[in-house]
């Protein structure tokens, strides 16, 4: 009798349920075009469903602003090595693999030369300036932090050139070679304002300007002390640093102003008042007039608006209305209490 294995009909829904229950792999798709955001290559990147082994580390990512073709025979069998289910439907099959890039900055450079500069002797806040830089590709998300590996600073003239060493995960570390100047800053008190010529230059009058050395003209005013109470020669626009040849005392006797004269002869000592005729220095002699009689008189300047009779000093008197003569002890001059004035 022959043995029949034909299933019998009321267990055929029962096997048709175990083949749909059984487990199917589920065919992955290809990425054809792929912008790499890292240092490596992940099974991942190249597979959609790419399975249990998707975070695989495949390789390095292709160089910033490098691309990497993968054809479909490499393809093929890292799907067969990691369990990948799919198989190329073609020779044309690929995977594009990109890395962007971006042009290293002038001011990272900078930002990596200013504490080497420093210590080599051009201040911790010279400005610096690049003469020869060449921008170089690194990756888009990488941070960079280029290293100052070696310097060479001339303080006479400013000039440098540095070797710096770049590195930043997946990237080739590099060498770059830059050359520039780095100029020493210092504080300079400027005219706030435009100062007229004549003017008593005050305080108020200056603000303290960060500049560049060699911007500076040799001889200037470094120090707002050394120009406070100083008369201008000439006009000094806002914003300039003041010349030290511009530079005048104010004189101590002013024209026009009141000044106190002493008045010394044999028997007679004395303080009278008049008005100055001329702007005198320290022991500089003046002409003094008295308001009242018109009666002036050579007097040495000895201090602020104080002036004494020069001794031989005869007063030059105009004729008066009423005819009357004067003489030495006359001077027409107002006289004021011992002591000066009030």
């Amino acid at each position: 009798m022959r043995a029949d294995f034909r299933l019998a009909p009321r267990l055929l829904p029962l096997a048709l349920a175990a083949l749909l229950a059984a487990p199917v792999a589920k065919a992955a798709s290809l990425r054809n075009l792929v912008t790499l955001y890292g240092p490596v290559v992940r099974l991942s990147d190249l597979f959609d469903d790419a399975g249990p082994n998707a975070e695989r580390v495949l390789g390095p990512a292709p160089q910033p602003g490098g691309r990497v073709i993968v054809p479909a025979h490499q393809l093929a069998a890292i799907a067969h090595q990691f369990g990948v289910a799919w198989e190329p439907s073609s020779n044309d099959d690929e995977v594009v693999l990109e890395r962007p890039a971006r042009s290293l900055a002038r001011t990272e450079i900078v930002d990596a030369l200013r504490g080497a500069l420093a210590t080599a002797g051009a201040g911790p806040d010279c400005a610096i300036a690049l003469s020869s830089f060449s921008a170089l590709p690194v990756a888009a998300d990488s941070e960079l932090h280029p290293t100052v590996e070696q310097i060479d600073f001339d303080a006479a003239s400013s000039h440098f050139t540095a070797t710096l060493g770049l590195a930043a995960p997946g990237m080739k570390p590099q060498r770059l070679t830059v050359s520039g100047h780095a100029w020493p800053m210092v504080n300079v008190p400027v005219a706030a304002a435009q100062i007229t010529a004549g003017s008593r230059v005050q305080a108020s009058d200056l603000r303290i300007e960060h500049m560049r050395r060699d911007q500076i003209p040799p001889d200037v005013v470094r120090d707002a002390a050394e120009v406070e109470g100083m008369m201008l020669r000439h006009v000094v626009v806002a914003g300039r640093p003041i010349p030290r040849a511009e530079l005048a005392r104010p004189p101590l006797v002013q024209r026009g102003l009141p000044v106190r004269v002493t008045l010394d002869q044999p028997g007679l000592s004395m303080v009278v008042q008049g008005q100055a005729l001329q702007d005198g220095m320290l022991g500089a002699v003046v002409r003094v007039v008295n308001p009242l009689s018109h009666a002036v008189v050579d007097a040495e300047v000895t201090g602020p608006q104080a002036a004494r009779v020069m001794p031989g000093s005869f007063p030059e008197i105009p004729p008066s209305a009423d005819g009357l003569g004067s003489n030495a002890m006359n001077v027409g001059m107002t006289s004021l209490p011992p002591g000066g004035l009030p």
